[in-house]
């Protein structure tokens, strides 16, 4: 059964004896003014106190169609409170919603405010308030809303759980750090105190401790974003002008999803905006698409951030990462030695030894640097045949630069010695003693490519070679081309690093000299340097400073040496 909708004199009486919402605790007027432009929306439904159709809320099967249809049975409220009386409609009984009207109506009376409604607002009142299609449109837009909202206050609730564990985490790893500095005191040269961090060992757990529980975070979080994004698709299939509002919303449960699942720093450092800043913006997109929905006036949604695709990678970056990635791919036949020769992988390997050359002797970078290129290399060779790895030997030797093919020929022969295999031993090591014995260091190109190298093959040189023979040949060299000077002064260099203060990151790379072996031509040299480099004079490694140019940096720190004197750092 449904009794007849109220007619259009009935709409506009009814707006014609009030202003705001019915509910006594609400002060939204009935409909939304512009101030500006002196527009006005509507932000208001005709109510029943009594429902319409037969099964609604507070149904009286007692009431006649038109006591049912007239004013006396009618409420004006805002559009949330219009659906919040019939979908409770236990807590809302006739009675309670009789005296809204008394009191809305003697409101009236004593302030003298409503609306006048031309026709064309009358008709939208009652489209809205009684017809069936929009009635339902608006009814599902009602209830997708707000279950929007308690699914956002949900996820937020959630989140903020979980935000406390990671936090506990942080602070249990950063007590370790503490703890370690506590008992360790070091200083610097300057007399500063240095931070010390835990061992790899000891940091380990507390890692994981936090990881897990960013991922739990996240875990748990990403079902209810799920829940959010459904009734938002729900929200806009039921009034498409929110859907600006839905897209709003759905971009910061991504954010906040993100940001559940980072901490700044490793080892951690305290917390920064992003969560916070995460939740406060979700919260905000949510408020404002519960305003769009009752027509309240609210904040726009911001334009999509432009897609970030990240900071560009460079060559030298991606060749770090590949780089990485192809050490990991070798490392199971450093861990275990029964592993069959892989061809394919030692190729790789033997591909990049020139680029791993070309990387400082610095800590930072020792992890991927020639010597343990060389070694991966040389494990996943470890189960080839004799046949094979004596290939493999000749191979190494036509290698280049000379740094990576002595380099790999050591490490083969290492592996060939833990096997046992001496013939294969010796086999690499007289390779590599003929390259070494075989190169005159005549050539420019010889010292740009060997730099980061060229102090210990010239050591492997002179422990190959009888007494002075090598300074000889050192000698000869720069005999027939003193323009050699510049590169065998930065190959003599020895690579070095500075930190940061909590001795994590390095912030400096560096060579300095702080000695020379007795086969270099210590006296020859600075002559050299005093020819070519006139307003270069002796000075320590902090006097040196003063050079901006490196090669006349370290000639100063040879000529300081070469005078007597000692570099102890």
């Amino acid at each position: 059964m449904e009794h007849p909708a109220p007619t259009d004199a009935t709409v506009k009486q009814l707006y014609g004896t009030a202003f705001r919402c019915g509910k006594p605790d609400c002060q939204r007027p009935l409909f939304q003014l512009d101030n500006e432009t002196g527009d006005r929306t509507l932000n208001s439904r005709v109510a029943h106190i009594h429902a319409r159709r037969e099964g609604g809320p507070r149904w009286n099967p007692g009431m006649s169609g038109e006591a049912n249809r007239s004013g006396e049975n009618l409420l004006l409220l805002c559009i949330e409170h219009s659906y919040e009386i019939d979908e409770n409609a236990a807590r809302f009984p006739p009675e309670m919603l009789r005296e809204w009207k008394a009191a809305q109506l003697a409101e009236h009376d004593q302030i003298q405010r409503s609306w006048h409604l031309n026709n064309d607002e009358v008709a939208e009142a009652s489209a809205l308030s009684f017809d069936p299609h929009q009635l339902s449109i608006a009814t599902a837009s009602a209830t997708t809303v707000m279950a929007t909202a308690r699914a956002v206050g949900k996820m937020v609730s959630v989140g903020r759980q979980r935000r406390r564990l990671a936090h506990q985490a942080a602070q249990a790893w950063q007590a370790l750090r503490l703890r370690t500095n506590r008992t360790m005191p070091v200083f610097d040269l300057n007399g500063d105190r240095l931070t010390v961090e835990p061992s790899r060992a000891e940091t380990k757990p507390y890692e994981e401790a936090l990881n897990g529980a960013l991922a739990e975070s996240q875990a748990e979080l990403e079902p209810l974003a799920v829940e959010v994004v459904a009734e938002l698709h729900a929200v806009s299939a039921a009034d498409q002008s929110l859907g600006p509002w839905c897209d709003w919303v759905e971009r910061q449960v991504e954010e906040l999803i993100a940001a559940a699942g980072r901490w700044p720093g490793r080892p951690p450092t305290e917390d920064d905006q992003a969560w916070p800043d995460a939740v406060a913006e979700l919260q905000r997109a949510s408020a404002a698409l519960n305003a769009a929905w009752r027509g309240d006036r609210t904040v726009s949604p911001p334009e999509p951030a432009p897609a970030d695709s990240g900071p560009v990678e460079t060559d030298q970056q991606r060749a770090v990462r590949e780089h990485w990635k192809l050490l990991e791919s070798a490392g199971p036949w450093g861990r275990v030695k029964h592993r069959d020769y892989d061809a394919a992988l030692y190729a790789r390997l033997m591909e990049v030894l020139p680029w791993a050359n070309t990387l400082p002797l610095v800590p930072s970078l020792m992890a991927m640097g020639l010597d343990v290129t060389a070694r991966r290399a040389a494990t996943v060779a470890r189960n080839a045949d004799e046949t094979a790895y004596r290939a493999l030997i000749r191979q190494a030797t036509e290698q280049t630069p000379l740094a990576a093919s002595v380099v790999l020929l050591q490490h083969l022969g290492a592996i060939a010695k833990e096997q046992g295999r001496e013939a294969l031993q010796d086999a690499a090591a007289a390779e590599a003693t003929k390259l070494l014995l075989a190169e005159d260091w005549k050539s420019p190109a010889v010292w740009v490519d060997n730099r980061n190298y060229a102090r210990r093959l010239l050591a492997w040189t002179a422990g190959a070679s009888r007494g002075g023979e090598l300074r000889e040949t050192l000698k000869a060299a720069f005999e027939g081309n003193p323009d050699l000077l510049p590169s065998v002064i930065e190959a003599m260099g020895q690579w070095g690093e500075a930190f940061n203060r909590e001795g994590t990151d390095p912030t400096r790379v560096f060579q300095r000299i702080s000695e020379l072996p007795d086969w270099f031509p210590t006296g020859l040299v600075a002559d050299l340097i005093k020819q070519m480099f006139p307003a270069v004079s002796a000075a320590d490694e902090f006097g040196s400073e003063r050079y901006s140019d490196v090669v006349q940096r370290l000639a100063s720190q040879i000529l300081w040496i070469a005078e007597g004197n000692s570099n102890e750092w």
